[in-house]
């Protein structure tokens, strides 16, 4: 008993033609032809013939572009989804950018403090993987917030994570005793609550002050591109 099968793609311009004898010990190698100038041995492939296994021949002929091979491309020649690799997202290479937050509004600079740290504004950006910068952000104490933020905003905390011991405090009392923590909580909200999430959320350094000890990384001041996208046309700049 045999089985004949035949398949073609526009797309890839293959075709597929192929017997299975019912013998199991059939399991000799056959060559596979390509057009292209690549020419392959594949082994036998299993396939079920009249409910059981048995080694099928399969001769494939597919369109590859003149001048390449199949075993320079790999397995998926049609597969040009780009995924970034190992070295793309190596700490060494990832770069550094500074913002000065004196009058900048608190939520506008998170959501932008988040996109540098994901990655999100270059072209290899991937949600998977870490292809974000280091970010870090000077005069903390100097961002704004609207409305009546200012005396009703309040931020809560557990000292010793048990129930009954939350502590509340607004956000002018906060700003005034460790406003590094408004700027962190703020971004930190805004990175996946997850491993990368975590991994992302220790490449922003956030200090009280004009002052960074990240001089010898050479951050890049990207000041001027934040306060361009902090305010909308209708805000006062």
């Amino acid at each position: 008993a045999t089985m004949a099968f035949a398949m073609s793609a526009s797309a890839a311009s293959a075709s597929f033609v192929g017997s299975a004898p019912a013998a199991r010990g059939a399991s000799s190698a056959r060559a596979a032809s390509f057009n292209g100038g690549a020419s392959v041995r594949v082994g036998p492939v299993r396939l079920p013939v009249g409910g059981k296994r048995g080694a099928a021949t399969v001769t494939a002929k597919v369109m590859v572009p003149e001048g390449v091979t199949l075993e320079k491309m790999g397995k998926d020649i049609f597969n040009t989804t780009y995924y970034p690799k190992g070295e793309d997202t190596d700490n060494s290479r990832r770069p550094w950018v500074v913002i000065d937050a004196a009058g900048l509004r608190l939520g506008r600079l998170s959501t932008l403090v988040a996109t540098y740290l994901r990655g999100g504004n270059v072209a290899t950006h991937s949600p998977s993987m870490n292809m974000g910068t280091y970010v870090v952000i000077i005069n903390s104490e100097k961002v704004v917030v609207s409305g009546k933020k200012f005396e009703e905003k309040l931020y809560r905390r557990h000292e010793t994570g048990r129930p009954g011991s939350m502590k509340i405090e607004q956000f002018n009392m906060l700003q005034a005793r460790l406003p590094e923590r408004i700027v962190e909580r703020a971004v930190r909200g805004m990175l996946p609550k997850n491993r990368l999430g975590r991994e992302l959320f220790t490449q922003l350094k956030v200090y009280k002050g004009s002052e960074h000890p990240h001089a010898a990384q050479g951050p890049v001041d990207v000041t001027a591109e934040v306060k361009a996208n902090c305010y909308s046309s209708s805000m006062k700049k």
